[in-house]
């Protein structure tokens, strides 16, 4: 076990000694909560059409808070008729066997305006995200302060060692990021102008580079109308040179009585291609299969959505989406058409199907997903 570890668990041990006679009191609280999730899916590629279904269950757990400590736990799991060589999203382990993981055990400090979080937890940062996009989202092993004191301003710094999740290259245990060394990241986010946000982060990953990224966003509506703007700067700089300089802009606009939302986002890349790094990327033009990434070097895209929001009908929590994702690279051409269906039958119920079918000129798919969660 590593020194980072050591401390780790000497911490979360010396916090329940300090408080015992109380401990019963904080576990009696505690908060239980979790989701199943049923997922289906089907790949066609190359003439050969594959299935398979999964059952998830997420379990978690918190203890109240003494003295401002908390520890939580979350078990994820993923059981069903995993496929050999499957090629779509992954619902299984890298064998595409069952499997279960402690995706989350943690012990949390909220003093005043920051929180400290350390040990196995989410994190949904622009180049390190939960990206639940199967049945076991992404997870990490880190050290994480969230500071609020600056009015309008959160500030995130942690360092990040592990990661498990549908993004890993090992999904059902927790691998190093970078060796013993990790990552370090440091966010920026401030709301105090009206309708919208600014972000800045920095990452480094030592022996490999560093990662800023600054984005700005505008979000207004009127009695009638809704419409806004993104625009994305990213430098990802290798230590081994070949850096990639990206630039993203989107908009949208949306009319309420029809409920209607359309919007155009572009992302160009200058140099080495892009990199999503350890979660589903935060490019404005990413799709459900396809992101800037798989464009390549000096690859462009632009994606046009056309989104409906159905309580205009009287069909509430009923959102139907389209996209249309074209890429360009050097030697490099594929488009993406998605189609999504998401019904909230309730805030405990919903049901999502996910159509995509790729146009790629080295290998071209269709997949879709379909997912049932109940939330308890």
């Amino acid at each position: 076990m590593n020194k980072n570890r050591i401390g780790l668990v000497l911490l979360m041990i010396m916090s329940i000694n300090v408080y015992a006679d109380t401990l019963s009191e904080a576990l009696g609280n505690s908060q239980f909560d979790g989701n199943i999730r049923v997922g289906y899916q089907n790949h066609e590629t190359q003439g050969e059409t594959k299935n398979e279904v999964a059952i998830g269950v997420k379990l978690h757990v918190e203890t109240a808070a003494y003295y401002g400590l908390q520890l939580g736990t979350t078990l994820f799991s993923s059981y069903g008729n995993g496929e050999e060589d499957f090629e779509g999203v992954p619902f299984f382990d890298e064998n595409n066997n069952d499997y279960a993981i402690i995706a989350e055990v943690y012990l949390k400090g909220t003093f005043s305006n920051t929180t400290l979080i350390l040990g196995r937890q989410t994190i949904d940062t622009p180049f390190a995200d939960s990206d639940d996009i199967g049945m076991v989202p992404n997870t990490f092993e880190a050290y994480t302060l969230i500071n609020k004191d600056i009015k309008d301003t959160t500030i995130f710094i942690s360092q990040v060692q592990k990661m498990s999740g549908v993004d890993s290259e090992s999904p059902s245990q927790f691998t190093s990021l970078n060796g013993s060394k990790g990552m370090q990241v440091l966010g920026l986010t401030y709301e105090g102008i009206e309708h919208t946000a600014l972000v800045g982060w920095f990452y480094n990953v030592s022996g490999e580079g560093t990662i800023s990224y600054f984005e700005a966003t505008y979000e207004n509506e009127t009695d009638a109308y809704t419409y806004g703007g993104v625009v994305q700067y990213v430098l990802q700089n290798y230590d081994r040179g070949e850096d990639s300089t990206i630039y993203g802009l989107a908009t949208s606009f949306g009319v309420k009585s029809v409920g209607l939302t359309t919007s155009i986002s572009y992302n160009n890349t200058k140099g080495r291609a892009a990199e999503n790094f350890f979660g589903g990327g935060p490019f404005v033009t990413n799709a459900e299969h396809n992101t800037l990434k798989e464009a390549g070097f000096d690859g462009n895209i632009i994606l046009y959505t056309l989104e409906w929001d159905a309580s205009v009908v009287g069909v509430e929590g009923l959102i139907v989406r389209a996209n249309v994702d074209a890429h360009h690279g050097e030697q490099y051409y594929a488009r993406e058409y998605d189609v999504a269906v998401e019904y909230n039958y309730s805030d405990t119920m919903n049901i999502s199907a996910v159509y995509s079918n790729i146009d790629d000129r080295d290998e071209s798919f269709k997949n879709l997903r379909i997912f049932a969660n109940y939330s308890f």
